[in-house]
């Protein structure tokens, strides 16, 4: 499995099972995790392409396909692709907050992005051909179309691939999104940049993916993320004070992180005071 931050592991020393694991152990698999949070595509499919050789017919690849929009804008650091991430500004030079500024702003574009999205999608297609392995399975984290007026339909034709199965329906608008109680008007406005949920969901929806994982892996159908059975409407500012539910539904770890972050460490989004955020907003980004 490769991935972002909606398959990345549990730090060490905790022993949540989260969703993949859950799923590997239906299947009677074993899972080898390359996922790390806040990763590209373009750095996924590398990582995927170093394994290709070790792999056989008895294994099952699966992309956790993150944002088309990210990049790989450096190296050494293959997390920093996000100008969304709150933090950037801290872990990246000057220079490269600059470099990562211009690009945003007078280069990167969706019609690109999903070009080069497709070109991946038919890279992964070819290899299991080559390789006469199982086809792939793709659980889209993120929408993989963004519409904003360009026609990119000649690009969206992975439906007829025979070796690449894309998920119906995607993580963050179909069961990320969805927890969070009617009313609330953002995630951003309830976690304040620090997540505290595992993968971006609650455990019992981790039950419900790995289960649904489990289904699409065993069928060979696409792993389906748009069925009614998610948890949907239990996120709000309350849940902090709720010990029954963060002991149920999170990560207890990062209750306390989050704590500490709010009261010596929070800022502002860069995307924010950059003046990105605004420039996205014109353009029908998100």
């Amino acid at each position: 499995m490769v991935g972002d931050s909606f398959a990345a592991a549990p730090k060490v020393g905790d022993d949540y099972r989260p969703w993949y694991i859950q799923a590997t152990e239906k299947l009677g698999m074993n899972c080898e995790n390359h996922s790390m949070i806040g990763v590209s595509q373009d750095w996924c499919f590398w990582k995927l392409s170093m394994h290709f050789k070790e792999l056989t017919a008895d294994d099952q690849i699966l992309v956790v396909l993150t944002h088309p929009g990210r990049f790989w804008f450096f190296d050494d650091k293959p997390q920093m692709t996000n100008p969304n991430i709150v933090n950037i500004d801290k872990e990246l030079s000057k220079d490269q907050l600059d470099a990562v500024l211009k690009f945003m702003t007078h280069i990167q574009r969706p019609p690109l992005d999903i070009q080069q999205m497709s070109h991946r999608i038919g890279w992964l297609n070819s290899q299991i051909e080559r390789y006469k392995l199982r086809p792939a399975h793709i659980l889209s984290a993120f929408p993989l179309m963004v519409d904003i007026g360009y026609d990119m339909s000649e690009l969206e034709d992975w439906s007829q691939y025979k070796n690449v199965i894309i998920s119906n329906g995607n993580l963050q608008n179909d069961i990320q999104i969805k927890e969070l109680k009617q009313g609330e008007p953002s995630e951003y406005k309830v976690w304040k940049g620090y997540d505290c949920r595992y993968n971006h969901l609650i455990k019992s929806n981790h039950e419900v993916l790995a289960e649904r994982v489990y289904q699409g892996i065993t069928n060979g159908t696409p792993i389906d993320l748009k069925t009614p059975g998610f948890k949907t409407n239990v996120i709000q500012d309350s849940i902090f004070e709720d010990k029954d539910f963060i002991e149920k539904e999170l990560e207890p770890f990062a209750i306390t992180q989050r704590k500490k972050y709010l009261e010596t460490d929070y800022q502002e989004p860069w995307m924010k005071t950059s003046g990105l955020m605004d420039l996205f907003k014109k353009k029908g980004l998100r």
